[in-house]
């Protein structure tokens, strides 16, 4: 790691919050604190800081980006060290579709969320490009055996470059307080979910399974939602759906880490049941890594990398999407259930606190021995 220059390139970083974001932040903060040395690309809204180069696009997967972004590494003069690192699928996209134009590029690495074995494989050029570029790469980091097992079908040839790491928990969302007791005595039974409203994260299911609670279970509860807008009409259809409930139901909108953090803390039970779409899955969740490090068990859908993230019936309960009285019974049950909730809460702590930032950062960096110089990709 020591004679290697990481250039971390990415469309997505805070104060943007997301996946991607949160894992491109942390392991650029757990390298740096490990000494590696490390410099990130991000998009022009990212946050001021002496290791981040502002890139002049805003950081989505359209064309203009793409182009923007192998405009400026056509232009940067890399150190023959440089390691360069596509950390999500924006930065990934751009490569799979312009790469052919660049002469030369340092080494690098590509990180695979999960959404890209869908959305690069649609077109048949884009799907030729994309395994291309995988056979390049020195590594490949993906945040579930799930991602690995559909990267593997996708190209069998890149097995031996595989690394499978989850991540951790974001280093602000993390508390280390043990729930013991009841806390339920003076107030209502808080149901929380963390996630963008979108129709992919289930929150119209999280109310369904609210509304099929008894009368008297109903009365006593208070539904959370944190989390930016996305999908307007989608978020009119779930006000629609929470004026008929019997519960006391509470969108936030996006928090801060602190008033996040104490959301979490107040908490019960978290519930987040992700769906599958056409063009995109959950490849793993560090939301659920998050929740259970403060104690909370963990109600979810058994789709994509979420079986990473959760261990069934252990730190929290997955059902199948396609059932959905699965998910509304096992509501039910932690509800009524106060030390299945104090049970796998702890649990989840143990889980949680297995995951590091800084082990992941020294595995993915650590010296490959492949040349300098990649080459064309053509």
């Amino acid at each position: 790691m020591d004679n290697q220059k990481i250039i971390l390139i990415t469309h997505e970083y805070p104060p943007f919050r997301g996946g991607a974001g949160v894992y491109c932040e942390e392991l650029t903060h757990a390298s740096r604190k490990n000494g590696i040395n490390i410099d990130v690309w991000a998009p022009k809204y990212a946050n001021q800081e002496n290791h981040i180069r502002k890139l002049p696009l805003a950081g989505t997967q359209d064309w203009n980006c793409s182009i923007r972004l192998i405009r400026e590494i056509k232009n940067f003069k890399f150190p023959s060290n440089a390691l360069l690192h596509f950390a999500e699928s924006g930065s990934l996209r751009a490569i799979v579709r312009l790469g052919w134009t660049l002469r030369e590029l340092p080494k690098f690495i590509v990180t695979i969320h999960g959404t890209e074995l869908i959305r690069f494989c649609k077109n048949p050029i884009e799907k030729i490009a994309f395994k291309k570029i995988l056979k390049k790469a020195v590594r490949i980091h993906v945040l579930s055996k799930f991602n690995r097992d559909k990267l593997v079908s996708l190209c069998p040839e890149i097995t031996d470059k595989i690394l499978v790491s989850p991540g951790a928990p974001a280093r602000n969302l993390i508390n280390s307080e043990e729930k013991t007791g009841s806390v339920l005595k003076n107030r209502k039974l808080r149901i929380l979910c963390v996630a963008r409203i979108h129709p992919r994260k289930g929150q119209d299911k999280v109310l369904s399974a609210v509304e099929s609670l008894p009368p008297d279970l109903k009365k006593n509860i208070k539904c959370e939602f944190v989390g930016p807008i996305l999908k307007k009409d989608f978020y009119k259809k779930l006000l629609k759906q929470a004026e008929n409930l019997d519960s006391e139901v509470r969108f936030h909108g996006d928090l801060p880490d602190s008033e996040l953090n104490e959301v979490y803390q107040t908490s019960d039970i978290f519930i987040l049941p992700s769906m599958p779409r056409s063009n995109s899955i959950e490849g793993f969740g560090f939301v659920y890594l998050e929740a259970s490090s403060h104690g909370l068990p963990v109600l979810g859908h058994s789709i994509g990398g979420v079986n990473d993230a959760v261990k069934n019936n252990i730190t929290g309960i997955l059902t199948d999407y396609k059932r959905p009285n699965e998910l509304k019974s096992a509501l039910k049950r932690l509800v009524e259930d106060e030390n299945l909730r104090i049970k796998m809460g702890n649990e989840g702590k143990k889980w949680a606190s297995k995951h590091s930032w800084s082990n992941l950062a020294n595995e993915i960096y650590k010296p490959t021995g492949h040349q300098q110089m990649q080459g064309a990709i053509d």
